[in-house]
């Protein structure tokens, strides 16, 4: 198999660190997703009129944190182009003057009929032009904690019983909900292919410093700062918003250890009850002084034993 492509390049800005002092998860995304994209270019893979090319799932494993003025850059190859399977990718982001991987993504992308969201058949591509780029996923990108076996959908009448609150301060489970405003939105007025609903649900507000986003920075009992560091993240999209759109999404845990939790978002548009996506995030609760891993305190334990939904993971 062929060696990856170095896609993109990048330096990590100090507006990009969170409130677990590096980079934001949404910044590995979105360089990722720009790597995607210009693969695709490569292969000749493109949207005509009427027509988006939607990232439907992205899974993504964090190997090692990065911060403000590391040298980034995304490297990736073609695993498979399959019709109405769409184009599978994968990725590495590795820091250009440690060598190490900061994450890997696999990325399946399909070809959308913007007006119906319906998957349509990828057109042909030679196998001259695929076969450069071929390559396999390697061991250690393998999902651990994850799967990418497709995940139970439910209705948004279900849900809303199960999760019937909203998210406590200091928690991600729960009910939280956002707007799809203008500038989320391309010509058509749907969310932007490149905007992911996340970004909706927890943006920054008006004036709020970057540094309040993220997992919410607690004290245990032993007076350690600790917060939950994302390990693995499997989201897959199903359908796109509209300007003015409120979504909410509904968040519990569906298994955890004595230092990791995995839990599920399911994300719906409110008025219409369509189950827009679906995503999946194993996170170990994490020192942020000593950067390791430590056990879960036992309040924050107690509640999730309480609203853990394990029939639904």
């Amino acid at each position: 198999m062929n060696e990856l492509t170095l896609l993109h390049e990048s330096l990590v800005d100090e507006s990009e660190i969170d409130s677990l002092g590096h980079m934001n998860v949404r910044f590995y995304v979105s360089r990722a997703a720009n790597a995607n994209f210009a693969l695709l270019e490569k292969l000749g893979i493109k949207a005509g009129p009427s027509e988006s090319l939607r990232r439907m799932d992205t899974y993504n494993r964090f190997h090692k944190e990065q911060f403000a003025g590391a040298r980034l850059g995304v490297f990736g190859g073609l695993i498979t182009v399959e019709g109405s399977l769409g184009v599978t990718g994968y990725y590495e982001i590795r820091n250009l003057d440690s060598e190490a991987i900061a994450a890997s993504f696999i990325i399946t992308t399909n070809l959308i009929d913007t007006s119906s969201e319906s998957i349509k058949p990828l057109p042909s591509v030679a196998e001259n032009i695929l076969s450069p780029f071929q390559v396999v996923v390697p061991e250690y990108s393998q999902p651990r904690s994850l799967n990418l076996v497709p995940p139970r959908q439910v209705s948004l009448e279900e849900i809303s019983t199960l999760i019937p609150y909203d998210s406590k301060p200091g928690s991600i489970n729960g009910r939280r909900q956002g707007v799809i405003l203008k500038e989320d939105c391309d010509a058509d007025g749907r969310l932007n292919e490149n905007v992911d609903p996340m970004f909706v649900l927890f943006r920054p507000q008006p004036g709020e410093d970057l540094k309040n986003i993220g997992p919410p920075v607690q004290r245990d009992e032993q007076g350690r700062r600790y917060s939950f560091a994302m390990m693995e993240i499997r989201s897959i999209n199903f359908h796109r918003p509209g300007q003015g759109d409120t979504i909410v999404s509904f968040s519990a845990d569906v298994e955890y250890g004595e230092k990791w939790r995995r839990t599920r978002r399911w994300i719906f548009a409110k008025d219409s009850g369509v189950l827009l996506g679906i995503s999946d995030h194993a996170a170990v609760c994490m020192d942020l002084d000593a950067r390791r891993a430590i056990p879960i305190p036992a309040d924050i334990r107690l509640d999730m034993e309480q609203n853990s939904l394990p029939d639904h993971g």
